[in-house]
């Protein structure tokens, strides 16, 4: 997988974890509705979603890397946050853009597909 496929995998995880948070937020009977933890938790995915893309765009390397450090930061503590409020399906995407986000720091930068 190549750099940029792996950021747009990643802002699509981040997609999904914002929809989840958003359900979790809205749906009755989920345990956590009306709550603002959900709320906060899909913003973070919306945050870690605008990252990925704004990476995409970055000129310089060490732009590139604090983008990626402070979306790496904000998976941790998002995903930390959808384990705290049970909220399976964000659990997940945020997993997998994690391990996207794994991809994306070891791909070099001119390996686009």
């Amino acid at each position: 997988m190549a750099y940029r496929s792996g950021l747009i995998i990643l802002a699509l995880a981040a997609a999904v974890a914002f929809a989840a948070g958003l359900y979790g937020y809205f749906a009755p009977l989920t345990g956590v509705t009306g709550v603002w933890g959900p709320l906060l938790a899909a913003f973070g995915a919306f945050c870690i979603a605008v990252g990925a893309l704004w990476s995409l765009g970055a000129g310089s390397v060490a732009g590139r890397a604090a983008l990626l450090l402070l979306v790496a930061l904000a998976i941790v503590l998002t995903l930390f946050a959808a384990i705290l409020l049970h909220q399976e399906v964000m659990v997940v995407a945020l997993t997998v853009a994690a391990i996207c986000w794994f991809v994306v720091v070891a791909a070099p930068k001119g390996a686009d597909a």
